[in-house]
């Protein structure tokens, strides 16, 4: 089956295709903003005439391409290509300004594709684990899960805790504008339809990290690079070939994202790259340049675009909005998801798992063909690349919903982090409190609905009590650790 399946992926049309999809998706992720879920919803009514399997390698060619292109703009011009590469900012841009914006390239080139074959091997192997797993998941472990995830702000905050815990308040509570998500009731919308639907994150994200930046430049002579050198790709090579503890802890981080429903991109990179930044020696040296700052959001994105299928393909349930596309077109062509994929669609399943293989290696050897010419964009004068992000930035915002409104919210949000940078309030805490806010008060609101209004739900399950555990020893292993060099 598995020569089968290799076998049919290989033939000329399929590979044509993956190609494609790896182009398209790497143009467009570099665009700030728009990221996979944008790529994969505009490309799909385009694989409606193909044969499946040509459209889902397609499609699974352009969302590994645009998750990996997304770190382009974050590395070189300090603007996250997509929400799944928010974390990549923070020390991928330091290496750009150090002169370093080549080896950065070649850290998340081999990263995002060492994430990608840790992900498929995770299809391959342990999707029947890893689905009983998610199962004996409910809301309480889900809302558990996210206060573990939140407990990181402190990491995130840097020296300025306080700061930190502040903003991550604020992230959670604009994170309740909208529709409740249990009784679907407007609140704190002020009348207006417009925030009915939320605060848009990628909006959010790209005022934060994008215009914020723009601020930033037009204060400055010169460009980003205060180097003319870039590096080179191979150097990154060696960089992250040297650090197997980081790559297997963001792999693990990645699945986990991925095969858990709800999470996905949005919170596999940020959660990545602050367990990373826990188990290091010097988490001080995180955001200056830190080579595994960049490595480990990297590797967790791209394993967490190949889980996200692990539910879809084996359950029929979309591990995130993206992969709900996937199986909209896995019905559009007559694929049925769940044991009939594997037992009854003959080398079918094979050939897409082949095709999903072949398109980390095609945006690898993309990566390693482009990686200095995107590298170079480091060097372009403040004064020409500062308009260019504006329009790049206000152009991504408008192209997700089409709604002009999202550009009003991308510039106030621009101003507002700009005087973050000004005043030192790490904006990363704004948005791990705004990515996790829904998770947490959906799944908390079904908690108490299951049980009845009972708060011991929480620690009467053993998924949910370990969780606390580990949330509670996250926050006092700093004290603890501080008393024992005492």
């Amino acid at each position: 089956m598995w020569l089968e399946g290799f076998l049919t992926a290989f033939l000329p049309l399929n590979l044509l295709y993956l190609v494609l999809g790896t182009v398209v998706g790497m143009v467009i992720g570099a665009l700030p903003g728009l990221g996979p879920l944008f790529a994969v919803s505009l490309m799909l009514p385009l694989t409606f005439g193909m044969p499946p399997a040509t459209a889902i390698i397609f499609l699974t060619s352009v969302h590994a391409a645009t998750a990996y292109g997304d770190s382009f703009a974050s590395i070189v011009i300090n603007t996250p290509g997509g929400v799944g590469s928010v974390a990549s900012c923070c020390d991928g841009y330091s290496m750009a300004q150090k002169g370093q914006a080549v080896v950065s390239m070649g850290i998340s080139t081999l990263g995002s594709f060492m994430g990608g074959i840790i992900g498929w091997i995770s299809l391959v192997v342990l999707s029947p684990v890893l689905i009983w797993f998610a199962l004996k998941m409910g809301p309480p472990e889900y809302f558990m899960v996210a206060v573990l995830a939140l407990s990181l702000i402190s990491l995130a905050a840097g020296d300025h805790v306080l700061k930190g815990l502040l903003l991550g308040g604020a992230g959670l509570l604009l994170s309740f504008v909208g529709r409740d998500p249990i009784t679907a009731e407007a609140r704190f919308t002020f009348g207006s339809l417009y925030l009915e639907d939320g605060i848009p994150l990628a909006s959010v994200v790209l005022g934060l990290f994008a215009l914020s930046q723009v601020l930033v430049l037009a204060g400055k002579t010169g460009s980003i690079s205060q180097v003319r050198g870039v590096g080179k790709v191979w150097e990154g090579f060696r960089i992250a070939l040297r650090l197997p503890a980081t790559i297997l802890r963001a792999g693990v981080v990645g699945i986990a994202m991925g095969v858990l429903p709800a999470l996905g991109l949005s919170s596999a990179n940020v959660v990545a790259y602050f367990i990373e930044k826990r188990f290091s020696k010097h988490p001080e040296t995180f955001g200056t340049g830190e080579p595994r700052g960049l490595l480990a959001p990297e590797i967790a994105k791209n394993a967490c675009i190949v889980g996200d299928l692990i539910p879809t393909f084996t359950l029929g349930i979309p591990g995130s909005s993206v992969t709900a596309i996937f199986l909209a077109a896995m019905v559009v062509h007559g694929i049925q998801p769940g044991a009939e994929f594997f037992t009854g669609s003959g080398s079918l399943a094979y050939t897409i798992f082949a095709g999903i293989l072949l398109a980390q290696f095609s945006f690898f050897v993309m990566g390693l063909l482009f990686a200095r010419q995107f590298a170079r964009v480091a060097l372009i004068p403040n004064a020409l690349l500062a308009p260019m992000i504006v329009v790049l930035s206000f152009t991504g915002s408008v192209a997700l919903r089409g709604r002009l409104e999202d550009v009003v919210v991308t510039f106030i949000f621009g101003v507002i982090g700009y005087l973050f940078v000004v005043y030192e309030y790490p904006a990363t805490c704004l948005v791990l409190g705004l990515v996790l806010g829904n998770l947490m008060e959906a799944n908390f609101q079904r908690s108490l609905l299951i049980s009845g209004g009972s708060y011991w739900t929480f620690f009467t399950r053993p998924i949910s009590l370990v969780l606390f555990i580990l949330t509670v020893g996250l926050l006092v292993s700093p004290y603890l650790k501080r008393k024992a060099y005492q």
